[in-house]
C-alpha cells in the first residue's frame, strides 16, 4: 500500500473501556438515523417505482418504457455517488465531521418529503419528471457522504474496544431502513385499493421518511465534533489543506481495498435481498408472499446480529470475522443454488436458508469499521467517501451479470457467482492483516 508506512496489527488494539458512555451512545444513534432513513427511502422508491412511473411520466408512453425511465431515475444516484462521496469527503475533512453530518442529511430529507408533496405529469407536464430528476440526484449526493460520514463519526467518537461494535449497530440500521422501507410499502399495498394507493398512499412513506430526515437534522445539532478531528485542527491549519489530492496521491491503494469492501457488501446484499426475491418467484415458481416474508425476516435477524458480530470482531479480530463469515457465505449460496430443484419442493424450509444466510450476512458489520480505519484523520473521510462509493456503483452491475449468467449458462449457473463473490470477501479478509490501521493508532495516541 502507498502512503504513510507505519504498520498497526489488523487485529483490534486492546483498549481499556468496558463500554460506551451516555455521550458515545447519543452519538451513535443519530448516527444511525441517517442510515436508517438513506435505505428506507432506498426501499420506498423501490417498491412504488411502477405507481411513479404511471404518474410523472407522458402517459402516451408505452408502460415498459415508462417504468424504464424510473428505475433509470432509481439508479442515476448510484453513479454521481462517488463523486459526490469525494467532494464530501474533502470538506468532511477540511471543516469539520459535524457540519457536514448535519448537511447531508438536510439534503437527503428534504428532497425525500418534496417527492411525497410534488405534483404529477397530469398537473405539471414535462416538469414533473424533471423536478423528479432533480430532486433523486440531490438525494444522491447526500447518501453518497451520509454513510462514511455516519462510519468516520461513530469510529472517531467510541473506544478501539468497541469500533467493530458500534460500526455494527450503525450497518445493522440500514438493514432495519430497508426492511421499514418494504414493510411500510407492504402495509399500505394491503390496506389500500390500487386506486387510492396510486391516488395518495404512495406519498405517505416518503413524507413520513422527509419529516423523520428533519427532525434527525433538528437533534444533529446537538452533536460535538469528534475528538480527533479537535486535536487535528488543533495541530493543524486546515484552510489550505486538500484532502482529496492527498488520498489520491499518498493512499489509492487503501482506497482501491475499500472499494473492494464495498463492492463486497452491495453484492451480497443485492444477491440476497434484491435479487434472490425475483429470481425464486420467477424462475422456481415460489410463492412472492412466501418470499417475502422469509426476506423481511432475514432483513430483521441481519440488523440485529450485525452488532454481536461486530463484539467478536472487537475480541478476535476484524479480518478473521469477515474471513470466516465471506466464505461460509459463499459456499452456502453455492449449494443453495444448486439444490433449488428440490428446496422449490418443499418451500417451506425457504425461510430456514434465509435466515441461515443472514446470520453469515451479518458479518459483514465489521465493513464500515475497515472502510474508515486505513486512512489517517486528515484524509479519512475523503478516502473512505470515494473508495466506498466506487464499490458500490461497481455492485450495482451485479443484477445485470446474474441475469447474462443465467441466460447465457442456465439458472443453476448463477451459484458460481456467488460462491465468486463470498471468495472475494475472504481475499479482502487476508489483505486485512496488511493495511495500516491507523484508526487504532491515533486512538492511542
Amino acid at each position: 500500500m502507498s502512503g504513510v508506512t507505519i504498520e498497526i496489527p489488523a487485529s483490534p488494539t486492546k483498549a481499556v473501556g468496558a463500554g460506551l458512555t451516555r455521550e458515545q451512545k447519543k452519538n451513535l444513534a443519530l448516527a444511525s438515523l441517517g442510515s436508517f432513513l438513506e435505505f428506507y427511502e432506498f426501499m420506498v422508491f423501490g417498491f412504488f417505482t411502477v405507481v411513479i412511473a404511471k404518474l410523472f411520466f407522458p402517459p402516451d408512453l408505452p408502460d415498459a418504457v415508462k417504468t424504464f425511465h424510473a428505475f433509470a431515475l432509481y439508479s442515476l444516484g448510484f453513479l454521481l455517488r462517488p463523486v459526490s462521496g469525494a467532494i464530501i469527503g474533502h470538506l468532511g475533512d477540511k471543516f469539520g465531521r459535524k457540519r457536514m453530518f448535519v448537511i447531508t442529511i438536510f439534503i437527503m430529507a428534504v428532497p425525500t418529503t418534496l417527492i411525497g408533496l410534488m405534483p404529477t405529469y397530469a398537473q405539471i407536464g414535462i416538469l414533473a419528471p424533471i423536478l423528479l430528476l432533480v430532486l433523486r440526484l440531490v438525494q444522491g449526493v447526500a447518501i453518497a457522504g451520509e454513510f462514511a460520514g455516519a462510519s468516520v463519526f461513530v469510529s472517531e467518537h467510541v473506544p478501539v474496544a468497541r469500533l467493530a461494535t458500534a460500526n455494527g449497530w450503525l450497518l445493522g440500521s440500514t438493514w432495519l431502513g430497508f426492511f421499514f422501507g418494504a414493510a411500510s410499502g407492504a402495509v399500505l399495498a394491503n390496506l389500500l385499493s390500487p386506486a387510492d394507493l396510486e391516488a395518495w398512499g404512495w406519498r405517505i412513506p416518503f413524507v413520513v421518511g422527509g419529516v423523520f430526515g428533519l427532525v434527525s437534522v433538528y437533534l444533529r445539532r446537538s452533536l460535538d465534533e469528534t475528538p480527533l478531528f479537535k486535536a487535528l485542527h488543533a495541530r493543524r491549519d486546515l484552510a489550505k489543506a486538500s484532502p482529496f489530492r492527498d488520498a489520491i496521491r499518498m493512499c489509492p491503494g487503501r482506497m482501491a481495498y475499500v472499494a473492494g469492501l464495498a463492492s463486497y457488501l452491495g453484492t451480497m446484499i443485492i444477491i440476497l435481498y434484491f435479487y434472490m426475491p425475483t429470481f425464486l418467484a420467477a424462475n422456481y415458481g415460489f410463492d412472492r408472499a412466501s418470499v417475502f416474508t422469509a426476506n423481511a425476516t432475514a432483513l430483521l435477524v441481519a440488523s440485529a446480529l450485525c452488532p454481536l458480530w461486530g463484539r467478536v470482531a472487537d475480541k478476535v479480530g476484524y479480518g478473521l470475522v469477515l474471513g470466516l463469515g465471506a466464505t461460509a457465505l459463499g459456499v452456502a449460496l453455492f449449494a443453495f443454488f444448486q439444490q433449488l430443484e428440490s428446496i422449490a419442493a418443499t418451500p417451506g424450509v425457504l425461510i430456514w436458508w434465509y435466515l441461515g444466510f443472514s446470520v453469515l450476512m451479518a458479518t459483514a458489520g465489521v465493513v464500515p469499521l475497515l472502510s474508515a480505519a486505513p486512512f489517517p484523520t486528515e484524509l479519512r473521510l475523503t478516502g473512505f467517501g470515494f473508495g466506498y462509493n466506487v464499490g458500490i456503483v461497481i455492485s450495482a452491475a451485479a443484477p445485470t451479470i446474474m441475469a447474462w449468467i443465467v441466460l447465457s449458462y442456465g439458472r443453476q449457473a448463477v451459484a458460481w457467482f456467488a460462491l465468486l463473490v463470498g471468495m472475494v470477501g475472504l481475499v479482502l479478509s487476508v489483505m486485512t492483516s496488511r493495511i495500516p490501521l491507523m484508526l487504532d493508532k491515533e486512538h492511542v495516541r
